[in-house]
Formats: structure tokens, sequence, C-alpha cells
């Protein structure tokens, strides 16, 4: 290397520079000192005040779809969205949350609509009772109202109103006269037996001709009320029709396309599934409701009256055919039934689907076991039965 050039750069470098040059470099060493000390200003001030922030701008829209919202969300949705942004917006030391209150406006807007509403409600069901009072709705209440109106009619007409306004004033004089003039010890005495006697009793402290007043409006239908009842009569009304009519169709079926000789509602007995046999203190079979007929030599039974109306399947049959007809009870079945249903019972016994069978069934009255009993005998033993 060149000793001097090596002495030249160990040395300032400025003291070979023009001056011109050597005043603008410092310049530019000065501003640049400048700017790191306010950097270093700046991030020691937010280092110990406060961390750094950053500024968004939001702007809510609702999203437009093929499928149409309910107008219920829609408005939910503009009240979060107003809410939001109006949070959004306030100061920075406002320790208000957000989220939190919007949805706690919601639904404090929500519940001073339904506080309102019921009692909007209660109003209208004041004026449709009170309409509902004079067109003869509730008979029993509309007769005991124009009774009293009537009454009260004939009571104005004989007796002049003036002598009304003078009983009232002269009540109001009276009532004056006694709080000026009465002792006053008197007047603690009255009211600390009477305080006394509304303690002793509770129950008597509302009076019971405004109660009977009260329930006496109360029980006026309001529109709701009628629409209910017509609504549930109507139901009821339809179902006895419908009743009577497929009554009818089943007489007329049973007659003209069975020719049955026996028709009815039994109960059979049926073995209860997964009961243990042998206990003596549970049956092991119980009483099922069946519709059952004696049509030519067959008897024939279904799960219920609806299945035969609607030509379901038959839960079983007997031919009376060969060794059939009335069966005797067991010493088992003497032992499991009771009193009153030992002379009820009817055992019937015949040709199965597979082999021969005996069924044990139970009926509502003497009348319709004897009814029973005849036709079953009949069938068994009749002279066309091989």
């Amino acid at each position: 290397l060149n000793p001097i050039s090596s002495r030249i750069r160990g040395n300032n470098v400025d003291d070979q520079l023009p001056d011109n040059v050597k005043m603008e470099n410092d310049l530019n060493r000065n501003q640049v000192k400048e700017d790191q000390e306010e950097d270093s200003h700046s991030l020691g001030e937010i280092s110990k005040d406060e961390s750094a922030e950053v500024f968004l701008k939001m702007k809510f829209s609702n999203i437009t779809s093929e499928k149409q919202t309910s107008d219920s969300d829609q408005e939910t949705s503009i009240v979060i969205a107003e809410e939001m942004i109006r949070f959004a917006s306030m100061a920075s030391d406002n320790k208000i949350g957000m989220i939190g209150s919007s949805i706690n406006t919601i639904n404090t807007v929500r519940g001073i609509g339904g506080t309102i509403q019921n009692h909007l409600s209660s109003i209208i069901d004041v004026v449709e009772s009170i309409r509902n009072a004079f067109n003869f709705s509730s008979p029993f209440q509309s007769t005991l109202l124009f009774l009293f109106l009537a009454v009260l009619w004939l009571v104005l007409i004989l007796i002049p109103t003036r002598l009304f306004f003078l009983f009232g004033i002269i009540g109001q004089y009276i009532a004056t006269f006694v709080a000026a003039y009465f002792p006053k010890k008197e007047i603690e005495k009255i009211i600390t037996e009477e305080e006394r006697f509304d303690d002793e009793n509770k129950e008597a402290k509302d009076n019971p001709f405004v109660v009977k007043f009260i329930n006496f409006f109360r029980a006026i239908p309001t529109d709701e009320d009628l629409r209910r009842t017509y609504f549930w009569e109507a139901r009821r009304v339809g179902e006895r029709e419908r009743e009577k009519l497929a009554t009818k169709k089943r007489t007329l079926r049973l007659e003209k396309l069975w020719h049955t000789q026996w028709s009815g509602n039994i109960k059979l007995k049926d073995k209860i599934s997964g009961a243990k046999v042998g206990g003596t203190s549970q049956r092991s079979w119980d009483w099922e409701d069946i519709f059952a007929i004696l049509e030519g030599h067959r008897f024939i039974y279904w799960r219920d009256v609806k299945h035969f109306d609607d030509g379901e399947e038959p839960l079983g049959q007997i031919f009376f055919a060969g060794h059939s007809g009335l069966a005797g009870l067991s010493p088992l079945d003497l032992r499991e039934l009771t009193k009153d249903e030992i002379p009820l019972v009817v055992s019937i016994f015949g040709r199965g689907v597979r082999e021969q069978q005996k069924i044990s069934v139970l009926t509502l009255n003497e009348d319709e076991k004897n009814q029973l009993e005849d036709a079953v005998m009949k069938a068994a033993f009749d002279i066309k039965n091989d």
C-alpha cells in the first residue's frame, strides 16, 4: 500500500475536501442526528406511555342473496350494525363493551316491546269483554247484565236523581262533622278494633261482592276465547258426525256384506311377552281390546274397530268345523280370574289357521255373553257344519 494514501485515510478525510463540500456534509450530518433523536424520542414515548394503535373505518351493509330473509332478522341486523357503529365511534376512554352493550340493548328493546304488547293485549281484552257482554256471546252473563240495567232504569225512574246527590252530600257532611267533633279516643278505639279484626280475618279483608263482581266480568269471553271455543266445538261435532257415519256404514257392511250373526267389542286373553310363567303374584297374560264378528262358521277378530273399517288383515280366526264350540274354564283359569271376571268369560275352541286353537274372551255384560254363546252354539252345531 501507498504509505501516503494510508496516512490520508487515517486522518480526517474532510481536510482534503473543498470548503463548500465540507459545509454541505456538516449540514447533512446534523439533519441525520436530529432525525435519529426524534425517532428515539418518539419510540421512548410509545414504549412508556401507550402502545401502538391501528384505526379502521368500517361500513356495514346487508348481504343480498336470492334467499330472502325474514323481516325480524333484517331489523335485528340493522339494529346490531347501527349499535356497533355508534359505539365504535365513541372516545377510546369509554370502557363500555361494544358487542355486549349492543346485545343488551337488543334484549332491552325486545323486552320493552313484549311488555307494551302485553299491556295493549290486556286493554283490548277488556274492550272485547265489554262488547261481548252486550251481544249475548255468553248468554248467562248478558242476561244478568241486562236485568241489572233494567232494575237500575226502574229505580232511576221512580226515584229522582237529585235525591242521590242530596244523600251523597249529606253523607259527606256527616263524615266531616264526626271527624271534627267526635272524641279522638273513641276514633282510635274504633280504628284499633278494626285493625285487630282485619288481622284476625285476613281472608275476609276483600269484599266478597267486589270479588264476585270482578269474576263476573272476567268470565265474559274475548274474541280469542270464542274462536278457540268454536274451533274445538266444531272439532267435537265433526268427530261425532264422522263416528255416526262410520257406525252406519259398518252396520250396513255387517248386515248386507258379511251377514254376521254377532259382532261387538270384547277383550281377548293375550299372553304378555317376556312374562315369567308360574308366578302367583302377577298374571302372565292380560286382557286386550278387540273387535270380533261371527260370520257363518268363522269367528274372526281384529285389533280394533278401525282396523275392520280400513279393511286390515284380521288378528286371528277360528273355524267351527269338526270338534269345536264352547269350552269350560279350567282350574288354572278359575284360580287366575277374579270373581267379577268369571261370570263374563267365554272360552271358544275350534280349528285355527294351523292347528286346533282355544281362546278366552271377556264380554262387557251378561246379555252380551249370552248372545255370543248362542251364536257360537248355533254355528258349531249347524247341519252344514262338516
